[in-house]
């Protein structure tokens, strides 16, 4: 039971007050695949194109309260209100206005926070890409941290910190003024330490929630940015590189989903976002599909009259059950529109796929790899699905002839309907990796990596240009998406130039990328300058 020793004035400021930096709070212009963009170093993405276009402010009500919400946060308010707290004891809000809310009577300022100081593996590979410098998902934590020390000082509440990004403060976060790291899932510890801490306790200090039993995750009782729905957590392939593997494989009860879905909808949400480590194993006992289960999911849509999205697959799970990705594109509207799940290619070497992830072609044989990417994507483009590959260089071990498979892999995939994004990689906490060294970046330098980069390019370039219009359909304000498919457009036109470029002298490519700064006024007026001038001579 809850003992409140505290006086709940709004006034005097709420008890507990919740937020995340805007690279978190925001709508992406309802286009979540957006969110990518902040991982680039902030001298590449304009200020005007990341706060106004990728990151807009999210609108609040009358009481401070955002009309939507990261997932991650609307699960934390429904754990709040399961363990008895209720809206006069917190308050969950924008980074731009929370300040409004703190005060006297807070005790506790909380954060989400996601990719905190650009080391994830996206936001660490543009970084070497793009000649180093601090990532927009970096300039907007720090920018939150400063305004919270401040408020500090006064009202001495007690900061906390946790979600995926914790890792990367681990060494930190004290020098930040955080008190509380928390670590693993949250509905469970973070209720018990507000409790805890507003009862007079001192928690200082890294804590860990552990895995959160599926009776015990509360659904979401406000709509969720993009419409999402958890349908699983963890994965059952335990790759040692990944985290997420490190918590139970489970699939979320159909009437929670039901639940949420009906949340979404009321707010608007015709395309919802399913999140899981891979949507084919919903409800899998292991590795193997469970069409029954997958069945009664897309019931749960269709009653609801929903779409919905997986936000990322597997390729084995789509090679055991090509009739199910057809039987879900058909149901889902994909065949007369279309879907962008991320998928994990991640190597085209057997051998690495042995050492670090070996559960990754289950329950087909590890050599097979290579055609079951073929496969996988040819039944997705099939069903109109057009996967996101990642790729993972520099794994602890990797050689020459390992990377030289992965080339091959992506010579393979050339015509097909996909992205290949090679990731450097990043031993990211809580991972069986974590104590190995972080990829290289001087390696990108090398004849091997430097083929990779050109292969991805040569694939990637025609293809994006292809599929632009696509794309960006998908952002709902027209102004936004005229904006976004020309800042796109022309950044990836402008690669053209560069890509031959790149295997003759991709280090003077890296040092020259190292002077752009898209944020500097004169730079900017000549691309804004030159943009008008092209135009004009186009329409005369």
């Amino acid at each position: 039971m809850l003992i409140r020793v505290y006086t709940a004035s709004h006034e005097g400021g709420y008890p507990i007050v919740i937020t995340s930096d805007r690279a978190t709070m925001t709508n992406y212009s309802d286009f979540n695949a957006l969110g990518f963009l902040l991982c680039l170093p902030e001298r590449i993405l304009p200020s005007p194109i990341a706060k106004f276009f990728v990151a807009p402010r999210l609108r609040v009500s009358k009481n401070g309260r955002p009309e939507i919400l990261p997932y991650a946060l609307r699960k934390i308010e429904a754990a709040l209100y399961m363990s008895g707290f209720t809206d006069e004891d917190f308050i969950i809000t924008t980074p731009e206005v929370f300040h409004k809310f703190v005060g006297p009577n807070t005790r506790i300022v909380a954060i989400h926070v996601l990719d905190p100081m650009g080391m994830a593996p996206v936001s660490y590979t543009l970084r070497a890409l793009f000649g180093g410098g601090r990532t927009w998902t970096c300039r907007l934590f720090l920018e939150l941290v400063d305004k919270i020390r401040k408020l500090k000082e006064r009202y001495k509440f007690t900061f906390i910190a946790g979600g995926p990004g914790t890792w990367q403060l681990k060494d930190i976060y004290r020098d930040l003024g955080i008190d509380v790291l928390v670590h693993g899932e949250g509905e469970l510890i973070f209720p018990e330490i507000c409790r805890n801490i507003l009862n007079g306790e001192r928690i200082e200090g890294e804590v860990d929630g552990g895995s959160v039993p599926l009776e015990l995750i509360p659904p979401i009782r406000g709509p969720s940015r993009g419409g999402m729905v958890q349908i699983t957590r963890g994965c059952p392939r335990r790759c040692r590189f990944c985290n997420p593997t490190m918590f139970n494989f489970r699939s979320i009860p159909l009437d929670v989903i039901d639940r949420e879905v009906k949340v979404n909808k009321r707010a608007g949400y015709r395309l919802q976002s399913l999140v899981t480590e891979d949507g084919l194993l919903y409800g899998a006992r292991g590795v193997i599909v469970n069409k029954d289960a997958l069945r009664k999911l897309m019931k749960i849509l269709k009653d609801n009259e929903v779409r919905g999205d997986f936000c990322h697959v597997s390729i084995a799970a789509t090679v055991q059950a090509p009739d199910i990705v057809e039987e879900w594109a058909r149901e889902n509207g994909h065949l007369d529109d279309c879907a962008f799940p991320q998928v994990g290619l991640e190597t085209g070497s057997p051998r690495l796929l042995k050492i670090y992830m070996a559960g990754k072609a289950a329950p087909f044989r590890i050599e097979q790899w290579p055609e079951l990417a073929e496969e996988a994507t040819e039944i997705m483009n099939r069903c109109h699905w057009y996967p996101c590959y990642t790729l993972i260089l520099g794994l602890p071990e990797e050689t020459e002839d390992d990377v030289k498979a992965t080339i091959d892999l992506i010579k393979r995939l050339k015509g097909r309907r996909c992205w290949i994004f090679p990731l450097l990689f990043v031993p990211m906490g809580g991972s069986a990796l974590e104590d190995k060294d972080f990829a290289n970046v001087r390696a990108l330098t090398e004849d091997i990596y430097v083929e990779v980069i050109y292969q991805m390019l040569d694939h990637n370039i025609d293809y994006t240009l292809s599929i632009l219009d696509l794309f960006v359909s998908r952002i709902k304000n027209k102004f936004a998406r005229n904006i976004m498919r020309k800042f796109i457009g022309n950044s990836v036109r402008s690669l053209i130039s560069v890509k031959e470029e790149v295997r003759r002298n991709f280090t003077k490519l890296l040092e020259m990328a190292r002077s752009v700064d898209l944020n500097n006024p004169i730079t900017l007026g000549r691309l804004v300058i030159g943009w008008m001038i092209n135009k004009f001579k186009n329409n005369h």
